[in-house]
């Protein structure tokens, strides 16, 4: 083995991560200069080295030359670095900046979902108040797109009731009107505030004063939109539509004719209706979306999901069997994406 083959193999094993993890002194080196760049010089006087080159730089370019995907020397080739190495801090600050984006994005989706929310208490706990009463109170302000009962401890449903709820609206400007005039149900005074004035307050009592750390979102998140007047559109002119502005994924009917749900991607539910503005292709109005909407389109992805996991791709249970002489093989179902919901913290 020639000595610029025995520098390149030691060049590969010093610039390796594990090692570099060890080789306190060579990692201060590396990290010494933003871009990874090493002396020669200084490289020559490490023992492993300075047995081999004995004094001759130039087996350092030698040695580099012979991996050139790998080591490069500057113009002046006099420092050296590992082009992997250089390579990844740039990954890595373009993953963290994608990261930080995503962070924001939903950071803004939950904002804006908590400005057009109210919170609401002084509602009797003995007497429960049913969600369609509660619908109907809150309907005569503007669309109500979800309402949630608080109640204690970790059983959404069975719980004992707090007296107090969250109510989602179309717009921030139908919440502060309920702020303003909701003041009471059933003879009960109530104490009504926008959700994102509570969501700060109770920040503020938990962390006393700190800075909110955002938790690192693990996975990609999705989200719905509604549609109605769609009339006897088909789901591929839909998706065209919703196309010219984000990626566009399964679209479910409701029950309402010409009314359905589907799920876009990249780009969150404000951001969407920002974009399309008056356009309303075709006379389709798309909106954001309801609880009952978004539960629906949960259920139909679960039923696919089901029959993937139940028989593959067929559906009827006979993957990696011979199926009934017959029947038609059908293999047009299409592999259904998750629907990951944006939740806030709640106390």
């Amino acid at each position: 083995m020639s000595k610029a083959e025995q520098v390149n193999q030691q060049l590969h094993e010093i610039f390796d991560p594990e090692n570099l993890k060890k080789d306190n002194f060579f990692r201060e080196l590396v990290e010494k200069d933003p871009e990874g760049w090493v002396p020669i010089k200084k490289m020559s006087l490490i023992k492993r080295f300075k047995q081999i080159i004995e004094g001759d730089l130039s087996i350092f370019e030698e040695a580099v030359s012979t991996s050139p995907e790998s080591f490069e020397l500057n113009e002046a080739k006099t420092h050296l670095r590992c082009i992997k190495k250089a390579e990844e801090p740039k990954k890595e600050e373009e993953k963290d900046e994608k990261q930080s984006k995503n962070e924001e994005k939903i950071k803004n989706h939950i904002e804006s979902l908590n400005h057009r929310s109210i919170y609401a208490k002084g509602f009797s706990v003995d007497k429960e108040p049913s969600e369609k009463d509660l619908k109907e109170f809150y309907g005569k302000f503007g669309r109500v797109l979800s309402l949630k009962f608080r109640r204690e401890g970790d059983k959404k449903y069975e719980g004992k009731f707090k007296g107090s709820i969250f109510v989602e609206f179309e717009n921030q400007e139908i919440a502060e009107r309920v702020v303003a005039e909701a003041t009471e149900y059933d003879g009960k005074e109530l104490l009504t505030m926008i959700k994102g004035d509570y969501v700060d307050m109770k920040k503020r009592e938990k962390y006393q004063g700190q800075e909110f750390e955002f938790k690192e979102m693990k996975k990609r998140h999705r989200y719905l939109v509604e549609y109605k007047n769609a009339k006897d559109t088909q789901f591929s002119d839909i998706k065209q539509i919703v196309k010219a502005i984000t990626p566009v994924g399964r679209v479910e009917k409701l029950k309402e004719a010409g009314s359905g749900v589907l799920e876009i991607f990249e780009t969150t539910p404000e951001e969407f209706l920002n974009k399309l503005g008056e356009q309303n292709a075709e006379g389709i109005q798309f909106m954001l979306c309801s609880a009952e909407a978004r539960k629906h389109f949960l259920e139909c992805q679960d039923k696919v999901k089901h029959r993937h996991d139940k028989g593959g791709r067929g559906g009827h249970g006979f993957r990696g069997k011979k199926r009934p002489q017959g029947r038609q093989q059908d293999d047009s179902n299409k592999r259904s994406r998750g629907v990951v919901e944006v939740k806030t913290a709640e106390k």
